[in-house]
């Protein structure tokens, strides 16, 4: 995997970038790689102002932080790994899930999500991605700003488009490098099912493409006996 940036202006690398969201990815690689491992992280990915320092738990961007700092902290966590990236990654993509979930349930609606468990799957598949999509609009609009996101059925399979993805954000890649979105949704939806589904991310702006999409199964995976 090799990514740098990208030599053309990115508009997307320019939007702000909630306190919060940040927070809540470097609390979750913190917990996966540890402090120390994550300052070197921060460090290569010339983000060492956050080395100790992170945004507060708000709804806000008072930090000074964009999308392309975001994204500069997803490619510095994937050469960091290695070899190992994807399964890390995946790690701290459900554990920054989680974290969203536990301290800002009403942005997500996770109380309709809770009600929807009588529905098929592919319903609540659906809402889940909905839900999600418009708490990151939500999020998008406390700084004015438009989250430009859409779900289409693919058959088996649900896509969720994002035509300002964060993860990649100013960046190029010779590879898809959302991984840690396919463990945001992986994770959102199993504490809203109580099941795991398979996501996989079959396209990625850091290789030219108008939007970076993750097909979401509609149907779970069998439970490993």
């Amino acid at each position: 995997m090799e990514i740098r940036d990208r030599p053309d202006h990115d508009p997307v690398a320019e939007m702000l970038l909630v306190d919060a969201y940040m927070r809540w990815a470097l609390l979750a690689a913190e917990e996966v790689i540890g402090r120390n491992g994550l300052a070197v992280v921060l460090r290569q990915a010339g983000l060492s102002q956050l080395i100790g320092n992170y945004p507060p738990e708000q709804l806000k961007a008072t930090s000074g932080l964009t999308f392309y700092h975001y994204a500069s902290l997803n490619a510095g966590l994937l050469n960091f790994f290695g070899r190992s990236a994807r399964s890390m990654a995946l790690r701290i993509g459900r554990r920054t899930a989680r974290l969203a979930i536990e301290q800002q349930s009403a942005l997500f609606g996770t109380a309709a999500l809770i009600a929807s468990k009588v529905l098929p799957f592919a319903t609540q598949v659906k809402l889940g991605l909905a839900a999600m999509q418009a708490g990151l609009r939500r999020l998008s609009q406390t700084v004015n700003q438009d989250r430009r996101l859409a779900i289409e059925d693919r058959g088996e399979a649900w896509a969720y488009i994002d035509y300002t993805c964060s993860m990649s954000a100013g960046k190029q890649a010779d590879e898809p490098i959302g991984y840690i979105q396919c463990g945001v949704l992986q994770e959102a939806l199993h504490w809203q099912t109580g099941r795991e589904f398979a996501v996989e991310q079959v396209a990625c702006r850091s290789m030219g493409a108008p939007a970076s999409i993750w097909l979401v199964s509609k149907t779970p995976l069998l439970p490993v006996s």
